[in-house]
């Protein structure tokens, strides 16, 4: 049920911390936190590669600062179909990324071509490096991973719908039958009106654009993502996407 005191609040679930291979060193907890301050977003998720190792201290960061911060994953499919997962808490994502981890090939990163994978503390300290390779695919399909996003309680959203590759559409060209979605993410760069162009078939899913930061200047007048939600929180992030309110969400 919508709270009596909602607003619009902005939302970013999609920003890579300094252990995504790809994303720059310089995204550290403090930098995540105090950008998305200054930024003035209300609801952030830590959704790097195959892992959740860093969003403990950025959430930790958030509530010393006072900005809400959710736990999350960007899972690779065997059939390179991103899917960004989002928890309710951080045990959550923690045991989700054990069972990822029983499925994601034990290949060594290689820093020299994918780039460190780098672990902070709350002091923006790096204190260790994740040495299995984040860039693979796991090895289950896009329908048992999205199954198992929503047994460990969380949420389902196909990343960066419109791209030519790492998408659902890119790589299979439709929803299977079997992956319920809780929405659908155009990118930084794709407006809404291109979106309901360009894919009728999706318009019935709620629509996120998010920043999908691999440095802060990602996070600098970025997409602004405008829910219209109780309170800057997992349940009422549910909710919104649950009740398919088209208009409680603008992007653009």
């Amino acid at each position: 049920m919508l709270s009596e005191v909602a607003k619009w609040l902005s939302i970013d679930l999609h920003i890579h911390t300094g252990a995504s291979p790809c994303a720059n060193l310089e995204m550290s907890p403090w930098n995540i936190v105090r950008m998305a301050q200054l930024e003035n977003l209300d609801l952030i998720a830590i959704t790097d590669h195959n892992t959740a190792a860093n969003a403990d201290a950025v959430m930790k960061i958030g509530r010393k600062l006072g900005l809400t911060v959710l736990a999350g994953m960007e899972v690779q499919t065997q059939e390179e179909v991103h899917l960004l997962a989002v928890f309710p808490e951080l045990d959550a994502a923690l045991a989700f990324e054990e069972f990822i981890w029983g499925h994601l090939p034990d290949v060594p990163n290689r820093p020299e071509f994918f780039g460190e994978q780098a672990l902070y503390n709350m002091e923006d300290c790096i204190v260790g490096k994740i040495e299995r390779l984040l860039l693979q695919s796991v090895a289950l399909g896009v329908e048992d991973v999205g199954n198992s996003i929503i047994g460990f309680g969380g949420l389902v959203i196909a990343a960066h719908i419109n791209r030519r590759a790492y998408s659902l559409i890119s790589q299979l060209g439709f929803v299977p039958r079997g992956l319920l979605l809780h929405a659908v993410e155009v990118d930084r760069h794709y407006s809404h009106a291109k979106f309901n162009d360009e894919y009728r078939f999706l318009r019935e899913y709620p629509v996120l654009q998010n920043s999908d930061a691999h440095e802060l200047s990602h996070l600098v007048n970025g997409p602004k993502c405008r829910a219209y939600m109780g309170a800057p929180c997992f349940t009422d992030l549910k909710e919104l996407l649950l009740a398919k309110d088209l208009k409680r969400i603008r992007i653009g």
